[in-house]
């Protein structure tokens, strides 16, 4: 919906002559006026005694419409002017698809609001949302025109400090700050108690900030998106509507007005209080200002942390695991996630890396606490799982990750590509010939190597389990260890430059990890250790000896 708003200066009276009136409109700070044609779609106009515009035209197509119909003299709407100056209530007039409406100012003057109507705009509606921004913009106007020079009027003051009062909080770069001081300030200013609400990933809408409100307040926890208006236009609650959604207060008004700031996202602000037609047009503006600024940080934590992730260049000596666990903490941070899992699979199904807690890759993406991003490039998709708790995960958060992973996912892909020349070299050799190779090369350098099989039960298979246990081992352990899949239910870790007694450590830690997947109770997977010192001789496999242990304790 698009509208217009044409303010008509007064007309002379005998107690004012025309200069006198263009005085008084040149001599007043107007930029309060001029901020609301992007806040409430409107343009602004003074027309003088003959019906020549003062201010400068707004630069949209509907001022230009407006400015038409006015220098030309259209006869409707010069015959509601001069009706109106007549008349006690605003008079309508309908031209061109807009609809208008125009009150009689103090000394003589006029308002024209007017609205572009569009195919599925309700006329009904449309006057009533003129009619009230009318009541509003009258007095207004007509104490702003009265006033000295350089006096400061109500509106104006009110106006310019709510919007200082945001960008202050704004500056700080949080979300929550600014919708805090939203909050705050206008429980202060207009003694009204405000319940805000945000889009969850997984539907309907849960209460962000804490309102400050009387004892005898109180706001539900989540609302139905059902209950929630899809236009921008302020909805003044029924008592009915108010026991529906739960929310229960002192006797007073009861607003609901929803604030769209993407695809994906909207916010819903319940306004309870004392609040008549002029501060609900007030209250409009004001929650303009905080979409404003709820776009402006969004923008900036999506550039943030799209040139946080795309900084980190992989060094040549860095494993790419490395790269992509430093990545995985800037991406989980942006949200202050607990917990998080990265992992790139390609197109024919195969992981190509896994990093983090591997295991959330596998939970239920429909929980309140977990937020999945994914990004696909037709050779490979790249997951983040985050989890947090308590309280559930905004859809905004969930568009600054989404960035965050598009942005990665290139140079992600590319990486792997290098190597992958290197895996297809070694793919040939399996890892157990791999791992005996490297222990050799350890305890030549005079350092011990230690081998750990794991040997999954069976029973406990499922698809995937292997692979996502060696993408969790390998978050676990060091740089320069190693795991891979020895066969379809056993794993093989080197442990380089690990004694006998560090093994150990390592197998109770890893058996204290995997224990969560087994849902037997038990522990029931075997884990084989073998240790090969420089000053100890050992014949056979280091692998081949770990290997038979486990298969000892089945």
């Amino acid at each position: 919906m698009r509208t217009s708003l044409i303010y008509v200066g007064r007309l002379p009276n005998p107690n004012m002559p025309h200069a006198d009136l263009e005085s008084a409109v040149t001599r007043q700070s107007w930029e309060w006026l001029f901020d609301l044609p992007h806040r409430l779609n409107l343009v602004i106009e003074v027309v003088n005694a003959r019906y020549l515009p003062v201010f400068p035209a707004a630069p949209t197509a509907e001022a230009a419409t407006i400015r038409r119909l006015l220098r030309s003299g259209e006869p409707s709407i010069r015959a509601a002017l001069e009706a109106s100056l007549h008349s006690p209530t605003p008079v309508q007039v309908t031209v061109e698809d807009v609809l208008a409406l125009s009150f009689k100012l103090a000394a003589g003057g006029m308002l024209l609001l007017a609205r572009t109507l569009n195919a599925d705009d309700s006329p009904a509606e449309c006057r009533e949302d003129l009619e009230l921004i009318g009541s509003w913009l009258t007095g207004a106007i007509d104490a702003s025109l009265t006033k000295p020079a350089n006096a400061i009027s109500v509106e104006p003051y009110r106006m310019v400090s709510f919007q200082r009062i945001l960008r202050d909080a704004t500056s700080r770069g949080s979300i929550r700050k600014v919708v805090g001081a939203f909050v705050e300030s206008l429980s202060v200013w207009e003694d009204v108690r405000i319940g805000c609400y945000v889009t969850s990933v997984t539907g309907g809408l849960f209460q962000y900030a804490s309102p400050v409100m009387a004892p005898s307040t109180s706001f539900p926890a989540r609302l139905d998106e059902a209950v929630v208006p899809q236009n921008r236009r302020i909805v003044r609650l029924s008592r009915a509507d108010v026991d529906r959604l739960g929310l229960t207060s002192e006797p007073g008004d009861v607003l609901m007005l929803r604030i769209p700031t993407g695809p994906d996202i909207s916010w819903t602000l319940l306004f309870v209080g004392m609040i008549d037609d002029r501060e609900q047009v007030r209250l409009t503006v004001y929650a303009d200002m905080l979409r404003e600024a709820l776009n402006e940080l969004l923008a900036t934590a999506i550039n943030r942390l799209v040139a946080d992730v795309t900084r980190h260049h992989l060094p040549q000596d860095e494993p790419l695991q490395t790269a992509a666990q430093t990545v995985l903490a800037q991406l989980t941070a942006a949200v202050g996630g607990q917990q998080s899992a990265l992992a790139v699979s390609r197109a024919n199904g195969g992981q190509a890396l896994a990093v983090g807690n591997t295991a959330l890759l596998s939970s239920d993406p429909a929980r309140h606490d977990r937020l999945v991003a994914r990004s696909s490039d037709g050779d490979s998709l790249m997951t983040l799982v985050i989890a947090r708790e308590p309280g559930p995960f905004a859809a905004f958060e969930r568009e600054i990750v989404r960035a965050g992973v598009a942005a990665v996912h290139p140079w992600m892909q590319a990486a792997l590509q290098c190597t992958k020349e290197t895996e297809r070299r070694r793919s040939f050799r399996s890892v157990d010939t791999v791992f005996e190779e490297l222990a050799a090369g350890a305890v030549a350098a005079g350092q011990p190597a230690s081998v750990i099989v794991i040997s999954v039960d069976p029973t406990m298979l499922r698809p995937s389990l292997i692979s996502s246990w060696v993408g969790r081992i390998r978050a676990e352990i060091r740089g320069g260890d190693f795991a891979g899949t020895l066969s379809d239910r056993e794993i093989a870790i080197l442990l380089c430059d690990a004694s006998a007694d560090q093994a150990a450590v390592v197998c109770a830690r890893l058996q204290q990890m995997l224990a969560v997947d087994d849902t037997t109770g038990m522990f029931h997977t075997a884990i084989g250790i073998t240790t090969r010192s420089p000053d100890s001789p050992f014949e056979g496999s280091l692998v081949g000896a770990a290997r038979a242990g486990a298969a000892a304790i089945h």
